[in-house]
């Protein structure tokens, strides 16, 4: 099996990469390691990268249809991975996870119908209900030492009006993997007052040792709907190859009938990068070496932080390449602990006040990326902090 050096520093300055190239314009400066958005900085496989040549090579670039290829790979790896079988006429192709909670939001829901969400929580999902005129129900999740559990007692009361569950599974920002038994609760509380569950699983291949994965389809009810793509897993997300998986064919007619309004066709690359994540070994070869050194960062990065820093307080993730940090203790308000960040320990982070309540504390930080660029911007934030501290 060939070895994978995620130590490898990739130049990603003048690429036209958002998280490189837009610092200046999202956080006024350019000196600043980018640290923030969910984009790893890795190569991604090797194989993959060769089958998009490839299929550039051939110079068609008219319009492409979701292939059969693409859908058994789907098919494929949520067998192999998940021993869940999707039946391929559940397949739906998505330019994007959120364009695909977006459509599904107005198929499924009415302006002023009740949307719960669990926050701390992802920004767009905010933006989606808010945006399509749709009423925000926020469930916060309850912060137990370092776990987020879910609130049980108020979603049962939120569910009674509510039309829609969006789920993040696993949890984006705090990493947290829900466990079957938490997932089965909130699916019986659905069944009982009729909402729907709609999942996005977009980050499900990277959980670490110890947590477990359940997709929402491993449970019986009709009214589900999983949201995923390989960009997180294999660094591709400017690609755009997403997808839904809809079992209940009238659900499913009514998110096509949306996406037919909104024009929804997969780009010219979207079924080979499918294809190529999710139909091939050495994805999967790649995928073990790489959660390896994800999972050895995390461990390091909240090493380093605890001991350099110990009035943070880190969410140890089970899943993603993301830390959720609190820096409560450091009595900066949000504005203030922005600028903090910029000009005195010259790094972009994910400010936590977007992902809504229980968030406005928080900064979250990229781990994806070779161990000497985490050092760096560990070195960076833990000056910041002494100096600060020593006033």
């Amino acid at each position: 099996m060939e070895q994978i050096n995620f130590d490898e520093r990739i130049e990603k300055r003048f690429t036209g990469s958002v998280k490189w190239d837009g610092l200046q314009s999202l956080y006024g400066s350019d000196e600043l390691i980018p640290m923030w958005v969910a984009d790893m900085d890795v190569r991604p496989p090797h194989h993959l990268t060769e089958r998009l040549t490839r299929r550039a090579a051939t110079g068609h670039f008219g319009y492409a249809l979701f292939t059969d290829e693409a859908q058994q790979a789907i098919q494929q790896w949520f067998h192999k991975r998940y021993h869940v079988e999707v039946d391929q006429t559940t397949i739906l192709y998505s330019s994007g996870v959120v364009p695909g909670l977006a459509h599904t939001v107005l198929a499924l829901t009415e302006p002023g119908d009740s949307i719960i969400i669990q926050t701390p929580v992802y920004p767009p999902f905010h933006q989606i209900i808010q945006s399509n005129q749709r009423q925000l129900v926020e469930n916060p999740l309850l912060l137990d030492g370092e776990v987020y559990r879910t609130d049980f007692t108020l979603l049962e009361e939120q569910m009674k009006s509510a039309r829609m569950m969006i789920l993040c599974s696993p949890h984006n920002p705090s990493g947290k993997v829900f466990g079957k038994d938490e997932l089965f609760r909130i699916v019986e509380l659905a069944k009982q007052y009729g909402v729907y569950v709609v999942s996005d699983e977009i980050h499900a291949d990277l959980v670490y040792t110890g947590a477990t994965h359940t997709p929402i389809l491993a449970f019986d009810y009709e009214k589900v709907v999983l949201i995923s793509a390989p960009s997180k897993t294999f660094n591709i997300p400017g690609l755009y190859a997403s997808y839904l998986i809809v079992p209940d064919p009238s659900i499913r007619k009514r998110i096509e009938r949306v996406q037919q309004r909104h024009f929804v066709h997969p780009n010219a690359l979207a079924s080979t990068a499918i294809a190529a994540a999710y139909g091939e070994v050495a994805s999967e070869q790649w995928l073990a070496q790489l959660l390896l050194y994800l999972e050895s960062n995390r461990d390091h990065a909240i090493q380093r932080i605890r001991q350099e820093m110990p009035a943070l307080q880190v969410v140890v993730p089970e899943s993603t390449f993301l830390l959720w940090i609190d820096f409560k203790a450091l009595e900066l308000d949000g504005k203030s602990r922005a600028d903090w960040l910029v000009k005195e320990a010259g790094l972009a982070l994910t400010h936590g006040q977007p992902f809504g309540s229980g968030g406005e504390t928080f900064e979250r930080l990229n781990i994806g990326c070779p161990r000497a660029q985490l050092d760096q911007a560990i070195d960076r934030l833990s000056s910041a902090y002494t100096r600060l501290l020593e006033k």
